[in-house]
């Protein structure tokens, strides 16, 4: 995802070990989606309605999106009409690559120009993607790659968004600039841009509030 234009620096053993303990906690939403269609795979002896119909229900929980998910479910059930897959291991090999074809196309390298200073990445989405959580990733990417890197609460608006996002922060031991929820969040975002250029902080990460069609404010 990002290509910072230098080597990582050497990390000392604690910091490893840390980044371990991370990634095994943050692998349970991996291994729950995997799993779960795995089981509903292994456990069907021929495919049916109800194996697809199961397979889109899945795909859904995981929030692929109802456009991708029956694109996806209707070509893999055209491929068993025309007997092209013929048991549930090959229906997993072919749902695995449809995805991976859906994302191709949105995979894009993160350059940062060290000569300009902050490079803003303005987390956007609707709610309950992960926005907040996904940041915190980010951020542990960033410093590990020697990059400085500050957090910017933007999201205002959830309960407890700010509280989750200064956690991150004090995790990975990176600034997070924040105000009270319900405050304006464009100051925040503008206070957390004005703090960054004082500090000479390469990377700002911004967190805002998750849009709904039913809140019109947002």
């Amino acid at each position: 995802m990002f290509n910072f234009g230098r080597k990582n620096k050497t990390k000392n053993a604690p910091a490893e070990e840390d980044s371990g303990k991370l990634s095994e906690r943050l692998s349970g939403s991996r291994k729950s989606f995997g799993d779960r269609i795995k089981s509903a795979l292994t456990f069907s002896k021929q495919l049916d309605d109800e194996l697809f119909e199961e397979l889109e229900t899945l795909l859904l929980m995981a929030d692929i999106g109802s456009d991708t998910t029956l694109e996806i479910i209707e070509e893999l059930t055209s491929r068993a009409r025309r007997k092209e897959l013929r048991d549930p291991q090959q229906v997993m090999t072919a749902l695995r690559s449809l995805l991976i074809e859906r994302l191709k196309p949105y995979a894009r390298p993160l350059i940062v120009d060290p000569e300009k200073r902050p490079c803003v990445v303005l987390v956007v989405g609707v709610n309950g993607v992960g926005k907040t959580t996904t940041i915190g990733k980010m951020a542990r990417r960033c410093k590990d790659a020697g990059l400085s890197v500050m957090l910017a609460a933007g999201d205002t608006f959830r309960a407890a968004a700010v509280e989750q996002l200064k956690e991150w922060g004090q995790r990975n031991d990176i600034p997070v600039v924040a105000q009270a929820t319900g405050a304006d969040s464009a100051s925040v975002i503008y206070d957390a841009m004005e703090s960054a250029k004082a500090r000479g902080v390469q990377i700002l990460l911004a967190d805002t509030a998750g849009r709904l069609h039913t809140k019109s404010n947002l």
